[in-house]
């Protein structure tokens, strides 16, 4: 039987795939990928080699372990993160803050997923959170305050984003199954509430009011 050989860089000869350059950048390229279009679970290094046609072994140059290609993962998504910051109170900057990252998380669902495990973030984050939090000083809040505020508003974006999911068409026939076994009888509130059932559409026309009902708490005197 003939034997496999593979090239310096790992390249698998007779595969018909046509490498890309094989560095940092193209393998968090093909992770990022995978998780958009498969989820979270296609993101294994294994996966990955296979799409860049070369063996798992060659991207331990690159990347150590499926922990640190997901850190680099996130850490890209927070680079390209685009932080507005015009003219306005704090409070209307801070929307504009939370908005950006709602919509910039939206396009990858699969962060929301990674962050759930509370271990793992981008360590180019820190400048978004940066930002928020000399906004909210500027919005007279001490450090204790800043911090406590901060949390109110990314756990409220971080849910929003985690329900989105829910949200979508492919969930919508479970849902109506297990509401047949709901009393509706007994609860009218909840019957008249389904009947206008959520979509992804409404949530997000909900987001920035319900943003800025949460800032309007925070930021009472």
């Amino acid at each position: 039987m003939p034997s496999t050989t593979t090239d310096s860089d790992g390249t698998q000869p007779g595969t018909g795939k046509r490498r890309a350059p094989l560095n940092r950048t193209t393998v968090v390229a093909v992770g990022r990928r995978l998780a958009r279009d498969e989820g979270l679970t296609a993101v294994t290094l294994r996966r990955v080699a296979g799409e860049l046609g070369v063996t798992a072994m060659a991207l331990y140059r690159h990347v150590g372990d499926k922990r640190e290609l997901l850190v680099a993962m996130l850490d890209e998504v927070a680079e390209e993160l685009v932080i507005p910051d015009g003219a306005g109170s704090p409070s209307d900057r801070l929307v504009l803050a939370f908005r950006a990252l709602h919509d910039h998380l939206t396009a990858e669902p699969w962060v929301a997923e990674v962050l759930r495990g509370g271990e793992l973030f981008g360590p180019r984050a820190a400048r978004f959170v940066e930002h928020v939090l000399a906004l909210l000083a500027e919005a007279g809040l001490d450090d204790e305050q800043a911090a406590d505020a901060y949390w109110a508003l990314w756990w409220y974006t971080f849910g929003h984003l985690s329900y989105l999911p829910a949200l979508g068409p492919e969930a919508r026939p479970a849902r109506r199954e297990l509401m047949t076994r709901v009393g509706m009888d007994d609860h009218p509130r909840l019957a008249r509430l389904l009947s206008r059932p959520p979509h992804a559409g409404a949530a997000e026309d909900l987001f920035v009011p319900g943003l800025r009902a949460l800032l309007r708490g925070l930021l009472a005197d």
